[in-house]
């Protein structure tokens, strides 16, 4: 347009043109104002193509200014965020410290406990062998023991027997005097002979009546067969007193009386003295009530008690 108004212009100011030469400058000023039409036609279509090109890229811009700002915004939340991610795995990592020092120090105990329980263990372990051994022995002790005990066993039950043989024995050899009322008992492994005082001695007397030694005489005959039996002769009173001038009392009377039994048997009826024994017992050991008469002389008697010889059962006792 600048260049059009200008050359328009140059063309007024020339006084002296031609008719075909205006007409040429016409023609030339038609054809360059359509160009310049046409130009300014384009120009102005390339305007708003470009001005509707700058309003979407406007629009587009806004767009991406929206999505920045959120982008921004989302940005700052991840900041956030991550702040705050790594505050709680700070916070992890100091737990996870404070877990480790702990489960540490629980290790460690726990280590030393299982230290003492293996030193317990073995302990007990050396302390089970110790008592394994010790059972072992006792089981042999015991098995040494139960055989001794089967011997014993066999040896009482022997000298039980023995025992039993020798009551018998001693009742047929006395069979003969069923009016002396003589007992003959068997207790505690032992044989009991008992004479009532009226059946030996008179009232108070020491002396033994011809009836009484003759059946003393008999029991010395019997015994002198069984010379492994001892012999113990005690003689017993009830508790009246003795007022007398060669008896003092009632542990003398016990005592002569049994002695003068031990006489009979070992000087008259061939006993060893060895195997005799002469006791008395006074009123100390009394069978019956000393308030009666009838008790009373129930209590006046005498005993002998013949023992087997237990010398093998001793022996095995004391065999370790």
């Amino acid at each position: 347009m600048k260049y059009a108004w200008l050359l328009l212009a140059g063309l007024m100011m020339t006084a002296c043109v031609t008719k075909k030469k205006y007409q040429d400058l016409e023609n030339s000023k038609k054809e360059l104002e359509e160009k310049l039409n046409k130009k300014i036609g384009d120009c102005e279509n390339q305007s708003a193509e470009y001005l509707g090109r700058i309003s979407e890229l406007d629009g587009n811009i806004a767009a991406l200014d929206n999505r920045i700002g959120k982008l921004h915004d989302s940005l700052g939340n991840c900041r956030v965020r991550l702040s705050e991610n790594q505050d709680y795995i700070r916070s992890l990592g100091d737990r996870l410290d404070e877990q480790k020092k702990r489960l540490a120090a629980e290790l460690d105990t726990k280590n030393k406990t299982l230290q003492t329980k293996e030193l317990e263990l073995n302990n007990a372990l050396a302390k089970a062998e110790e008592e394994r051994i010790m059972l072992e022995n006792l089981r042999k002790e015991l098995e040494k023991t139960v055989a001794r005990v089967r011997v014993l066993e066999n040896e009482l039950s022997r000298k039980d027997s023995a025992v039993k043989a020798l009551k018998d024995e001693i009742a047929k050899a006395l069979a003969g005097f069923d009016e002396l009322d003589i007992k003959v008992e068997y207790r505690n492994g032992k044989v009991y002979v008992s004479l009532a005082e009226k059946l030996l001695f008179k009232s108070g007397s020491t002396s033994v009546d011809p009836k009484g030694q003759e059946a003393l005489l008999k029991l010395a005959a019997a015994l002198n067969k069984k010379p492994d039996v001892t012999v113990t002769v005690e003689g017993h009173t009830d508790n009246k007193p003795m007022n007398g001038e060669k008896i003092k009392d009632n542990w003398d009377l016990s005592v002569l009386r049994a002695t003068s039994i031990v006489r009979i048997m070992t000087e008259d009826g061939k006993m060893s003295a060895k195997r005799v024994t002469a006791s008395g017992r006074a009123a100390n050991a009394p069978i019956a009530d000393n308030e009666s008469a009838e008790g009373r002389a129930k209590n006046r008697r005498t005993e002998i008690i013949l023992t087997p010889k237990l010398d093998k059962i001793f022996e095995i006792l004391n065999n370790n």
